[in-house]
């Protein structure tokens, strides 16, 4: 019976080998018929803008108010999982169970994770605290850090349509179907070299 890391890596050999068949049947569409992969792709192209959805995302929400009405709550929900935190890694971490998972020679890795995780543990049940008992004490630090840097303006750029790539591929249709059908051809040898030995 295979692991499931086996079947996931078979599973992924076969939607490859499946894609470069598919890619063999376009470039040969794009070298015998290329009106039709013209018409296809005039067909599929269609472009869903994402402007409104980021329009509902890209907003500020204000969440002081709830936060200093029920700051005792907040607070120890806060206070009570970097305890949880710490516990875990300070009594109940297993170091030989990680070793088997991590090299050896990515052990300081791990060592200065859970040294950070120690660390942000302890600071995050000091600030659970504060918010617990005193969160006044946070307001200055919350004016001065607390700003909305909209993304607008990055999100922007990618909300675009851009036909340029694929107007010049379909302007040169049989050089396009030489190349992909070389390049599905040859995904389709080397992937079937390894699944079907694989499944033998």
């Amino acid at each position: 019976m295979l692991a499931w890391h086996d079947l996931l890596h078979l599973t992924l050999l076969k939607f490859l080998w499946g894609g470069s068949i598919l890619g063999i049947l376009f470039g040969m569409g794009m070298l015998i018929t290329p009106k039709l992969i013209l018409r296809l792709n005039g067909y599929f192209s269609r472009w869903i803008s994402s402007r409104k959805l980021e329009t509902v995302l890209d907003r500020p929400r204000l969440i002081e108010r709830f936060l200093y009405r029920h700051h005792q709550l907040v607070g120890a929900a806060v206070l009570l999982g970097a305890l949880v935190v710490l516990y875990v890694f300070l009594f109940r971490y297993n170091v030989r169970t990680i070793s088997f998972v991590v090299p050896p020679e990515y052990w300081w890795l791990t060592d200065a994770l859970l040294g950070m995780l120690q660390i942000g543990s302890v600071l995050a049940a000091l600030v659970g605290g504060i918010i617990m008992t005193k969160p006044s004490l946070l307001r200055d630090i919350e004016n001065s850090v607390n700003r909305w840097i909209s993304t607008d303006s990055v999100l922007g750029v990618f909300d675009t349509a851009n036909y340029s790539i694929e107007q010049h591929i379909l302007d040169h249709s049989r050089f396009a179907g030489v190349f992909i059908l070389i390049g599905s051809g040859y995904t389709l040898v080397v992937l079937g070299k390894f699944l079907f030995r694989s499944v033998a």
